[in-house]
């Protein structure tokens, strides 16, 4: 290292930080494919491409001298350090910059003509000292867990995570000026390609005007007793939603949500007064054991009465046992991620192929869900699977941007 950077991460070690983690997806297959030898080499290969082009043309792009080191944290991740209170425009400008030279640069083989690519998905994160890396790694595995590329958050924001009175003013301000929004995720039927419904996802604004996605605050919401008037507001704008555009929305609820006697007021009264029942799915969620069928089905026979339709959610995972499709009056299942992600594995193809006979027998619709490339679309195809959801086919976006897609 040289003097300079040394004398910049002394005299910068309590000063805000920026910091992208870069990790290189689906490495194991690499060395399953081409041998570990190969596998060293492309690490390699990526790091001269870090501490050089993509180095130089983030100092040329942000037009100030800056210190920046690049550092392997683990075998296939890198860290690279921008020792610098980087703008949220900046941060996404450094990403674009990162992403799009690694994924567009041709990687040599070992004694081969031959190039490959590599995917990557980058964690960002600002503040100082080890909250910063810790930051970044959270980002970096919600990014993986969401099957997006890029995830930032700010260490300020999140700093003391469990009482945080940043994010508790967030929510009451998102609530009494009802900025809660829906985006909207597009499910493509497989036969035709047509993008037949939409799932609805709950999301909120920090004070600057950010988009905060549900990993940080749902959980919280739940904590601080705010996720129900959360819901109440992005409910009621869904049903706005689809009077205003006539659009198929799903909207999610767990087993708590519909022992609420409120909630399920609040549901079936403005189903009912205004009409939407037929564009209407509701997907039950279970973040909780179901343990009593007959106050979920007598919700379901409820909206039933209004065309609603139902969906179990995350089938796979707590829906694991055929019992609870013949226990619940359910129209659709959608697969969990955790299945449609391993279809290349012979156990669970069959395992999905298994299911998706069993509901077809039942006259039940499937859904896969995280379809997140056309690997995985292929395999959803093969096996009759009837829609489709996922980065692959759309990502979630607010309601104007659907619109302007469909004009």
């Amino acid at each position: 290292m040289s003097i300079y950077n040394s004398l910049c991460k002394y005299f910068y070690k309590n000063n805000i930080k920026t910091t992208f983690l870069i990790d290189i997806l689906y490495m194991k297959d690499i060395n399953a494919v081409y041998g570990f030898d190969n596998g060293d080499y492309i690490i390699k290969q990526l790091k001269r491409l870090l501490t050089s082009n993509i180095k130089n043309e983030i100092l040329f792009n942000l037009e100030r001298k800056l210190n920046i080191t690049v550092e392997n944290t683990h075998v296939d991740v890198f860290n690279l350090i921008i020792y610098d209170d980087l703008s949220k425009v900046e941060v996404v400008e450094i990403k674009n910059i990162i992403f799009n030279t690694i994924i567009s640069h041709q990687f040599s083989l070992l004694n081969s003509d031959l190039t490959i690519d590599i995917d990557i998905t980058i964690g960002c994160s600002k503040g100082k000292g080890k909250e910063l890396l810790v930051y970044a790694e959270k980002a970096l595995h919600n990014a993986k867990m969401n099957y997006i590329n890029f995830m930032y958050y700010d260490a300020n924001l999140y700093k003391n995570h469990f009482e945080n009175r940043e994010l508790l003013s967030i929510l009451r301000k998102n609530i009494e000026e009802k900025t809660v929004e829906p985006f909207f995720q597009a499910i493509q039927d497989n036969n035709s390609k047509e993008n037949i419904k939409y799932e609805a996802l709950m999301r909120i604004y920090d004070h600057e005007g950010e988009v905060l996605m549900p990993a940080v605050f749902i959980d919280k919401s739940r904590k601080y007793r705010l996720f129900n008037k959360l819901m109440e507001v992005m409910i009621l704008k869904v049903i706005e939603y689809i009077k205003r555009y006539k659009i198929n929305v799903s909207i999610n609820l767990d087993y708590n949500d519909i022992l609420n006697p409120s909630m399920k007021e609040l549901i079936i009264e403005n189903i009912k007064n205004n009409d939407i029942g037929k564009y209407l799915t509701i997907e039950i969620l279970e973040s909780k054991k179901i343990s009593n069928y007959y106050l979920v089905n007598e919700f379901i026979r409820d909206v039933k009465n209004y065309n609603v339709s139902i969906a179990i959610d995350d089938f796979g995972s707590g829906f694991s046992n055929y019992e609870h499709i013949l226990n619940i009056n359910t129209d659709y299942i959608k697969l969990d991620g955790s299945l449609i992600k391993k279809l290349d594995e012979d156990v669970y193809y069959n395992l999905v192929k298994s299911i998706v006979l069993f509901a077809k027998e039942q006259n039940i619709k499937v859904v896969a869900e995280f379809v997140s490339d056309l690997k995985i679309l292929r395999y959803v195809k093969s096996l009759n699977i009837d829609y489709s959801q996922g980065y692959y086919i759309a990502k979630p976006m607010p309601i104007k941007e659907i619109m302007e897609d469909m004009q």
